[in-house]
């Protein structure tokens, strides 16, 4: 789907293209090591009988594409019904190329030159950082989820400090955090999630598509199960000016 939009004031059309940048949540989905599988379990079957044919369907708050709430990592921490809407929308938006392969950190100095280029990253409600591990989900699944890049703990006083506004930090990483540093992983969720600025981290994102490049878009959340969640799996979609 395509929108149009004329603004009253002059006589400029663009044109609004919706991308879907959230993965499918299947059983098959790879998770963060650790976390429980998507289940999928019959309650009912016409086979059996039955007037319909039913499911009960089981995952973490933690599973595909979701979003970290504060109350995840910090005591008393604000929950999905405290922050986010049945649909959240956040502008304006930015994805950078940060090309980073295996189990390495991204820290404030990856990030301050890619910034430095972006006209209006001091108004940024969200960033959302491309470093290629999408690459590794359908090949490498087991690889995808344990073997990534990850947030280095000083990366949100840098962030906070660089976007005032910002409220969404996101990755094409299963997680901002790795197996193999889990003391660095926690410190990190803290550091974003915890205090009077939290900001909010999207995890396992869909960003393949080189029109998340450029420049500015919309966000839009739409959380699957809208509740008191530390975390929930969402629908992510952003619009692009095309």
């Amino acid at each position: 789907m395509v929108v149009k939009q004329i603004p009253f004031n002059c006589c400029i059309v663009f044109e609004i293209m919706p991308l879907l940048i959230s993965h499918p949540l299947h059983r098959s989905a790879p998770l963060y090591p650790g976390t429980p599988p998507v289940s999928i379990s019959e309650v009912k079957s016409i086979t059996k009988s039955d007037s319909s044919n039913t499911s009960l369907i089981t995952f973490s708050s933690h599973s595909g594409t979701h979003i970290d709430l504060p109350r995840h990592f910090c005591p008393n921490g604000s929950s999905v019904t405290d922050i986010l809407s049945p649909e959240t929308l956040y502008a304006p938006v930015f994805c950078i190329d940060l090309p980073i392969k295996g189990d390495q950190p991204i820290t404030p100095d990856d990030l301050k030159e890619p910034l430095s280029k972006i006209d209006g990253i001091k108004n940024a409600a969200a960033l959302l950082i491309r470093t290629g591990a999408f690459r590794l989900l359908a090949t490498s699944p087991d690889l995808y989820a344990s073997v990534h890049p990850w947030a280095h703990p000083a990366l949100p006083a840098y962030l906070r400090e660089l976007c005032p506004q910002l409220q969404v930090f996101g990755l094409d990483t299963i997680s901002i955090a790795t197996p193999l540093h889990r003391e660095e992983g926690r410190a990190a969720h803290r550091a974003f999630l915890c205090g009077e600025h939290p900001i909010l981290l999207l995890e396992d994102l869909d960003l393949s598509s080189e029109k998340l490049l450029n420049g500015a878009f919309t966000l839009r959340l739409y959380p699957i199960v809208y509740d008191d969640l530390d975390g929930v799996p969402v629908i992510a979609v952003a619009e692009i000016k095309i």
